[in-house]
């Protein structure tokens, strides 16, 4: 019997509770799994992690897709899969395009993490996950990124736009109840430790 992976956490904020899981997107237990892709790899690399686990779960449309034109990939270019393939753990997947990988800064990511949460709220998605996929795509230098409070800074205010929208009366109250960030089991403990700071940084700022 397989165990579920370790679950740690982050934080909870607008009744939705985060944390961060070392899944990948194509097995993400969710309602909607976001994972980002570039124009192209870093350097020419291929897909690797769990942005290839996921173009492979996807029987190569992905990247297929992406090589064909109809989703280049573009900063944020939205591409939803809502029939997965049969046996995939996420009920829908979104895939967000990044653009050039060569000109990656935090506000892309921080605007990739909004529109994952609007996106999110939208579909009605009790469940999400996000997978920012940069390593994936060969983008290794990601240190001045501060991706961490970036991806919960984007993510909360666009939470928090819903809520406002809801309060005027003029969409329904968002049904999100838990956000997972993917990432790689090697960095599960100081990932998790670094969105918690980042968590607990925003709020003090607040």
């Amino acid at each position: 019997m397989n165990s579920l992976p370790a679950r740690l956490p982050i934080g909870s904020a607008d009744g939705v509770v985060f944390d961060v899981v070392a899944w990948g997107p194509a097995n993400a237990d969710v309602d909607l799994s976001v994972a980002c892709m570039f124009e192209h790899e870093m350097g020419g690399a291929p897909v690797a992690g769990g942005l290839l686990a996921l173009d492979q779960a996807l029987g190569g449309h992905l990247t297929r897709l992406r090589a064909d034109g109809f989703f280049p990939g573009q900063a944020m270019d939205t591409l939803l899969i809502s029939q997965p393939p049969q046996g995939m753990a996420p009920r829908a997947v979104l895939v967000i395009g990044l653009g050039d990988p060569g000109t990656l800064d935090g506000e892309r990511l921080r605007q990739a993490t909004r529109v994952a949460m609007h996106e999110a709220i939208r579909h009605g998605a009790r469940t999400m996950a996000f997978a920012p996929s940069v390593l994936d795509g060969g983008h290794s230098d990601n240190a001045q990124l501060n991706m961490q409070e970036v991806m919960l800074e984007g993510m909360l205010g666009a939470l928090r736009a819903e809520l406002a929208l809801a309060a005027a009366g003029l969409a329904p109250r968002p049904l999100l109840e838990q956000c997972t960030f993917d990432v790689g089991a090697p960095r599960l403990a100081n990932a998790a430790q670094a969105f918690a700071a980042a968590f607990e940084t925003l709020f003090e700022a607040d």
